[in-house]
């Protein structure tokens, strides 16, 4: 037993589990908000955790799975501000409250930065090195937050039809993972845009737009419905 092991003692209750977990997921935004995915290695976590590699693979098999379990929880917290957003603050009957609708949206997605960040790497690097257990779980736990985040897209009038609104949350869980890595660009990729005048487009006003565009389709589709 290594002396890092002597003082990180294995967690046995499920309450002392999930606390492990936490520690290793914080330890890892940490690493990610100091470099970049390359940056994050099973090896940086352990030390900035304070255990060894074998002790963190009692909680989770790869550093992918780490970082699924990161964006599974960046979810949860999207859902949790959705839930405190107050339903007469949103106007759905006019393109002024549509779009004050979207810049709530915009915002509050754009502080909750692992989503995009982590969406971009999801299903071409992150998703290749998890347990199937993992991810089937992970999957159904996105399902079951979908299913409540279209409630309240619902609920807001914002949408009308529940196949509408898991659409819309798909496109917008997609949009968002494409358009992260354009907008937050890497030092040399930024030297280079500065140099030739290539725009950097702000990650917040692209998620307002798209907001808007999409919200307003779908009302147009509802008008569209009730009059057919």
């Amino acid at each position: 037993m290594t002396e890092e092991d002597r003082t990180y003692q294995r967690a046995r209750t499920r309450e002392q589990k999930s606390q492990r977990l936490d520690d290793i997921l914080d330890a890892t935004r940490s690493i990610l908000n100091e470099g970049s995915y390359h940056d994050v290695t099973l090896s940086s976590i352990a030390e900035r955790v304070g255990c060894s590699r074998a002790n963190l693979s009692h909680y989770v098999g790869s550093k992918e799975e780490i970082l699924l379990l990161l964006y599974i929880r960046s979810l949860r917290e999207i859902l949790e501000d959705m839930r405190g957003i107050d339903a007469g603050s949103l106007d759905a009957s006019s393109l002024e409250g549509l779009k004050a609708a979207s810049a709530v949206l915009a915002a509050m997605l754009a502080s909750h930065r692992d989503f995009g960040r982590l969406g971009a790497l999801l299903t071409s690097i992150i998703e290749t090195n998890v347990r199937l257990e993992c991810l089937v779980e992970c999957k159904r736990e996105i399902i079951a937050m979908m299913t409540e985040g279209s409630s309240l897209l619902i609920a807001w009038g914002l949408i009308d039809d529940s196949a509408d609104s898991a659409r819309f949350l798909m496109d917008l869980s997609d949009y968002a993972s494409g358009l992260y890595p354009a907008t937050h660009p890497l030092p040399i990729q930024r030297a280079a845009c500065e140099e030739t005048g290539y725009p950097i487009l702000s990650y917040e006003e692209s998620l307002r737009d798209f907001l808007t565009v999409q919200l307003v389709g779908y009302k147009a589709l509802r008008e569209k419905r009730r009059d057919s």
